[in-house]
């Protein structure tokens, strides 16, 4: 929907930049604080071993706005979550434009982190995008405090954005990928097309973010600290009905492994990274750009080991042998049920088979393997449960992942349930994490069953005594045990 806009929702004359130079401008970006509670509900679960990771998009969006003169400041509040370090910095940095990245579990947040920063400081253009905005548009645009959204792949739009209102432009109906209100009424531009070729994108302006040793990413994840994420492509070919394609699509577009190569000597030698994880969804898609990445890596970073994401129907045999021999010592499959129907549901391409092969495949290579599975999706009964825990204890896998589904808006599940006439209120906790909070159950599951399966389902994986002697014995580096002792410690108090 498009519609002629006359004026944005105020002066932007107004918004710090009268009497400087208006080419200029101060930017402020945001991650709202999400802390133990809101991740694993009151019972803090997993509290000590959350996922605490750098927003790279961020700080993708940092360095476009650094290329273009702005001067750019990242607040992350997973590092620093008091909300008057965010006020405070409002006060003395006087950003003339704040960026806040929102996601639905952290939407809540996000909404605060607005009003605290236009009270601290007054005429702030307040911009979110991420994928809530994105799924739902006008949700978000019913908070009524942000000025605009940016939709989708968020570089360009803001790039353009920044300029319209450094220019202090109105005509912001030309942007495509924006959403705002305007007379009471949400306006959408018309879609961004993607990004055709990422290597044109600046590296993240980490140097902007707190150092890695600031971060604690999840303990199944690293063998040596400080680690980095690095993203080298977007794009999921792949349907699957729980995940939300909104934000880059599904058409797979990969940075060249010579860009790709180039980021990683720069958080090796500039930023003191000691381990890489490649953050792509499907991370092995291109067998010739994986190749070469993996030649760069076994001749440039023989010293750094890496672990990647990948799908049991995207890797062979040889491809494995080869990525170990370049430095991979972990791959995290997507492996999501041991019951064939509901991988079906799921809009899955893999099988029970095919998954039982990938784990056969990558341990034939030498690699670890993580696997994270998906429970209580629509098709779900406690027979197919429980059948998915027993393939988890059956596998030779050295971590398993049981995931509470969420219909998160943008995905298939959601847009199917809501037109079965389920409705789902996000304003609470609604975090994979926290087993209490129930957004939907599947109709053949009784409720007290599956809050008791979502926690005996780790206990019953992580705290069988072979297990924990074999994980003891594969230990190869210190942060590598204390990581895992803390995790065992996190799911014995489940």
């Amino acid at each position: 929907m498009t519609s002629s806009i006359s004026q944005p929702t105020h002066d932007i004359a107004r918004a710090g930049l009268i009497g400087r130079d208006s080419s200029q401008m101060k930017i402020l970006l945001i991650d709202p604080p999400f802390g133990s509670i809101e991740m694993g509900g009151e019972k803090k679960r997993f509290a000590g071993v959350e996922n605490a990771i750098p927003s790279l998009g961020l700080a993708y969006l940092a360095a476009v706005a650094e290329q273009d003169g702005h001067e750019v400041r990242i607040h992350d509040g997973t590092i620093t979550p008091a909300w008057s370090a965010m006020a405070t910095l409002g006060r003395e940095f006087r950003p003339d434009v704040v960026g806040i990245t929102a996601k639905t579990p952290s939407f809540t947040n996000c909404i605060q982190s607005a009003k605290i920063l236009k009270e601290a400081s007054p005429g702030v253009v307040l911009i979110a995008g991420g994928s809530h905005p994105t799924a739902m548009t006008e949700h978000a645009l019913a908070a009524e405090i942000f000025d605009f959204l940016v939709l989708g792949e968020g570089e360009v739009t803001f790039r353009e954005l920044l300029k319209k209102i450094a220019d202090r432009g109105t005509d912001f109906e030309s942007i495509p990928g924006l959403a705002m209100n305007r007379d009471g009424k949400p306006v959408i531009t018309s879609p961004r097309p993607p990004i055709a070729d990422l290597d044109q994108i600046p590296f993240p302006a980490r140097h902007l973010l707190p150092q890695l040793t600031a971060y604690s990413p999840t303990a199944a994840s690293y063998r040596r600290l400080p680690l980095a994420h690095v993203m080298t492509s977007r794009g999921c070919p792949s349907r699957c009905n729980f995940c939300d394609r909104a934000i880059f699509g599904e058409r797979y577009r990969a940075r060249s492994a010579a860009n790709v190569l180039a980021e990683i000597d720069q958080l090796v030698n500039t930023h003191g990274a000691r381990e890489i994880r490649f953050f792509d969804d499907t991370f092995t898609i291109n067998n010739k750009r994986l190749t070469a990445i993996c030649k760069g890596m076994k001749t440039d970073f023989p010293q750094i080991p890496w672990t990647c994401l990948t799908k049991a129907e995207a890797v062979t045999l040889d491809m494995l042998k080869m990525m170990h021999d370049a430095g991979c010592w972990q791959v995290l499959y997507g492996l999501e049920s041991g019951d064939d129907t509901v991988l079906a549901s799921l809009g899955k391409k893999n099988t029970v088979e095919m998954n039982r092969r990938a784990v056969r495949w990558a341990r034939r290579a030498g690699l670890r393997v993580r696997a994270d599975f998906l429970v209580g999706t629509p098709k779900e009964t406690p027979e197919t449960l429980q059948k998915t825990l027993d393939f988890a204890k059956e596998l030779d896998i050295d971590f398993a992942h049981f995931n509470k589904f969420v219909p998160f808006p943008g995905t298939t599940f959601y847009q199917q349930l809501t037109s079965q006439g389920y409705t789902f209120d996000f304003s609470g906790s609604s975090s994979t994490l926290d087993h209490d909070a129930l957004l939907y159950v599947p109709p053949e599951v009784p409720v007290d069953w599956y809050k008791k399966f979502l926690e005996r389902s780790y206990k019953e994986f992580y705290l069988r005594p072979g297990y924990m002697v074999r994980r003891l014995l594969s230990m190869r580096t210190w942060p590598e045990f204390w990581g895992n002792f803390k995790g065992m410690f996190a799911i014995n108090s489940l």
